[in-house]
């Protein structure tokens, strides 16, 4: 077993020789609005990796590859090969994440050699955009053609960087799956894919030498139960076809905006909190959006705290409309006591005192094995979850004594549920619960309030499993601003988990 790393550079380096653009793999602004929270590895990077890891077959030459991307890779996590190579024509990869499996592949090969083919490629007229398609737009037939060839240079870094020399598949052929993650990352489905599954089978034709390949790609069906697109393509050299591919990815929908006409629906709009200052740790997306939003309705004053995402909380501030002047934007990373202590002094010199503290604010929540192996990943998420609760509130607490107000943590009803693949996340909503409820003790006059909100929909939750089951954020958000203008509830601590 062979373990492997994934970087920044060899996500930059395989979308450059492949011409695969897909921000979900090499932005970072782009991949925090969706599930993913982070870039994702390519899944025919993978691939490649895992070819690489094969014995060398010199006198054998690929003929099919079918690949599984079970589930998406983490740049600059640990992952192990497992290769099972039984016959010289047949080999079979499995990528895990411990015990998890990530990535499955089988490899055919046949009598022929073309491991000495040139690496050098003629240009092709590739798009740099990748198409922004849902999956509404996505009908059987929906057909894409053009030219096709890797980037010379970059390519060959990929060759070395993995491996890939005499390992029975020839310059072309890796050029042909480059291809595949082209179509599906930039046309079929472009810019919303999840690639899934990979069959591609290679012809007798020869390979082209001066002029790029041709591809003829299609939409066969979409499976409406799961956003599931299947496509088939062709790539030619020339007249004769060279490979034939059958695709399938899943369709990313649009990430869930919170709605302040859905808020206003379960909590009509007043002035029921005129006069009170709100600060919301987390508030550009999902529930601590939605937060804000109830918060405003009612007439309190709100700080909009994030870190990155700008465009999200301008758009937060926007669609208050005429009340957008009771937010004020305080980009910041809340984590940091040095900035938490400038805010402090900005509110009491701007606002004189502060009445609401919402901290809502986490790392991107992904699976992780409780494993040795897993260990710093688990400390570290568990870390940067405590900062971003503990340095706020050792900031603000006095301040809230001070006007008998609020103190409000968005916890999680997973404390309860246990799910085995997020003991990090389990761990870290504990200790925040712990910290709540010593403040209660140390803070008797600070109303207190433990939120454990079920599976919400959120970019977190946005994909087709994940949408299961799911509550809008609004109805979470509605349910604890409800709680904050019945004043004459004063119990010190409570926990809400009915909404």
């Amino acid at each position: 077993m062979t373990t492997v790393r994934f970087t920044k550079e060899d996500l930059a380096r395989f979308s450059a020789a492949s011409c695969d653009r897909n921000p979900l793999h090499i932005s970072e602004e782009y991949a925090r609005t969706t599930p993913y929270a982070e870039p994702v590895v390519f899944g025919l990077l993978s691939l490649l990796a895992g070819l690489g890891q094969l014995s060398e077959r010199h006198d054998r030459q690929l003929r099919h590859i079918s690949a599984e991307f079970r589930n998406p890779l983490s740049v600059d996590a640990p992952y192990r090969f497992d290769i099972i190579e039984s016959a010289t024509d047949n080999a079979r990869v499995k990528l895990y994440d411990t015990t998890r499996l990530m990535m499955t592949a089988t490899f055919a090969f046949a009598q022929g050699q073309g491991h000495t083919e040139s690496q050098r490629f003629p240009k092709a007229c590739c798009a740099t955009e990748p198409e922004d398609r849902n999956k509404d737009a996505l009908i059987p037939g929906t057909r894409v053609t053009g030219t096709y060839a890797p980037e010379t240079e970059a390519f060959a870094q990929v060759v070395e960087r993995w491996g890939l020399d005499g390992k029975g598949a020839t310059p072309h052929q890796i050029a042909a799956m480059m291809w595949a993650s082209y179509v599906v990352g930039m046309h079929l489905p472009g810019k919303r894919a999840v690639f899934w599954r990979l069959k591609l089978e290679f012809h007798d034709a020869e390979a082209p030498q001066e002029e790029p390949f041709s591809y003829d790609a299609a939409v066969e069906d979409v499976d409406e139960r799961y956003d599931l697109l299947r496509s088939t393509g062709t790539l030619s050299a020339g007249s004769q076809p060279y490979a034939t591919a059958h695709l399938s990815a899943f369709v990313r929908q649009d990430s869930p905006q919170p709605s302040l006409r859905r808020i206003s629906d379960l909590l009509p709009e007043s002035e029921h909190l005129k006069g009170m200052r709100a600060l919301v740790i987390g508030g550009s997306r999902g529930l601590g959006a939605a937060i804000a939003q109830a918060l405003a309705s009612q007439g309190c004053s709100v700080l909009l705290n994030y870190q990155q995402s700008t465009a999200e909380a301008e758009r937060i501030r926007a669609s208050l409309g005429d009340r957008s002047t009771q937010l004020e934007l305080v980009q910041g990373n809340a984590a940091d006591v040095a900035w938490c202590l400038s805010l402090r002094d900005m509110i009491l010199k701007r606002y004189g005192g502060l009445d609401l503290l919402v901290c809502n604010a986490s790392p991107p929540i992904r699976p992780l094995a409780f494993e040795p192996d897993k260990l710093p990943q688990f400390q570290d998420f568990v870390a940067r979850s405590l900062s971003l609760v503990s340095a706020p509130m050792s900031t603000f607490l006095g301040m809230l004594a001070d006007q008998a107000g609020w103190n409000i943590v968005l916890s999680s009803s997973f404390v309860k549920e246990l799910p085995a693949i997020f003991a990090h996340y389990v761990t870290a909503k504990c200790a925040l619960e712990g910290l709540v409820n010593w403040a209660a003790a140390q803070y008797p006059t600070v109303r207190h309030r433990i939120v454990r909100p079920p599976k919400l929909l959120t970019d977190q939750t946005n994909t087709t499993m994940g949408r299961q089951g799911a509550i809008e954020v609004e109805q979470v958000a509605a349910a604890i601003v409800r709680q904050i203008c019945q004043s004459h509830q004063s119990q010190a601590l409570q926990i809400m988990e009915t909404f």
